[in-house]
C-alpha cells in the first residue's frame, strides 16, 4: 500500500512538474490530488528536491538503460547509432512528462538538476560517444563533437514532443503557394532525424 502511494506521489509530481516546473510545484497540491496530506508526502520524500530528484532519476536511469540494452542488440555502428536515436524517441513519447520536464530545465540551464540527475544523464552522452568513436575508429564516420550530435538529438525529439500546439499555431500562419507537409509522428520524425544525423557523421558525405 506504501510503496503503491509512494508510485502514486512520484507519477502525480511528474506531471506536475512537467507543467509548472520545479520553483512553481506545490507540494499542497500534489497531496490533494493524490488524496494524502502534505506531511504524508514528506514520509516518503523529505523535501521538494528530495521528490524532484527522484522523479528526474526514475526517469533518467529507464532512458539510459533502455537505450544501452538496445543499442548492445545490434553490431553495425550505423544502426547503433540509428538504433540509439529511435529508442530515444520512442522513450519521450511514452513518457510525455519527463520530456516536459527536461525542457523546464534545458530553459533553466539545469539550475535545479542535482549532480545524481546529470551523472544519469551522461550515461546517454556516454553512449552516442562511444557509438561515435567506434565510427571514427572503422573509419565509417567523420570525427564529430558528441556533445553536438547529442544536442541536435535531444533538442529535436523534446521539441517536437513538447510542442504540437505550438507548431500547428505557426503552421496556420505560413504564407506563399506551397503546401505544407504532413507532419510526422514520433515514430517517423525519429526515423527521418537518424537517417540526417547519419548523413551528417558519415564518412565522405560532409557537405
Amino acid at each position: 500500500m506504501r510503496e503503491n502511494r509512494k508510485e502514486k506521489i512520484l507519477d502525480t509530481a511528474a506531471r506536475y512538474f512537467s507543467k509548472y516546473g520545479y520553483a512553481n510545484t506545490s507540494l499542497e497540491e500534489v497531496a490533494v490530488e493524490v488524496g494524502v496530506t502534505k506531511p504524508a508526502i514528506y514520509y516518503h520524500f523529505r523535501d521538494k528536491s528530495a521528490l524532484y530528484e527522484s522523479v528526474l532519476l526514475v526517469r533518467l536511469r529507464r532512458l539510459a538503460d533502455r537505450v544501452e540494452r538496445a543499442v548492445e542488440t545490434v553490431g553495425e555502428t550505423e544502426e547503433k547509432l540509428r538504433i540509439y536515436i529511435e529508442t530515444f524517441g520512442s522513450f519521450l513519447q511514452k513518457n510525455s512528462c519527463f520530456a516536459a520536464i527536461l525542457c523546464h530545465e534545458f530553459a533553466d540551464n539545469g539550475q535545479n538538476m542535482p549532480d545524481s540527475a546529470t551523472r544519469e544523464l551522461s550515461r546517454t552522452l556516454g553512449i552516442v560517444t562511444a557509438i561515435l568513436n567506434e565510427g571514427v575508429e572503422s573509419g565509417t564516420f567523420e570525427v564529430e563533437n558528441p556533445m553536438v550530435i547529442q544536442m541536435m538529438i535531444v533538442s529535436t525529439l523534446i521539441m517536437h514532443q513538447t510542442t504540437k500546439d505550438l507548431r500547428k499555431r505557426v503552421a496556420t500562419q505560413v504564407g506563399g503557394d506551397f503546401r505544407l507537409l504532413p507532419e510526422p509522428d514520433m515514430e517517423n520524425l525519429s526515423r527521418m532525424l537518424a537517417g540526417d544525423i547519419l548523413k551528417l557523421v558519415r564518412k565522405g558525405e560532409m557537405v
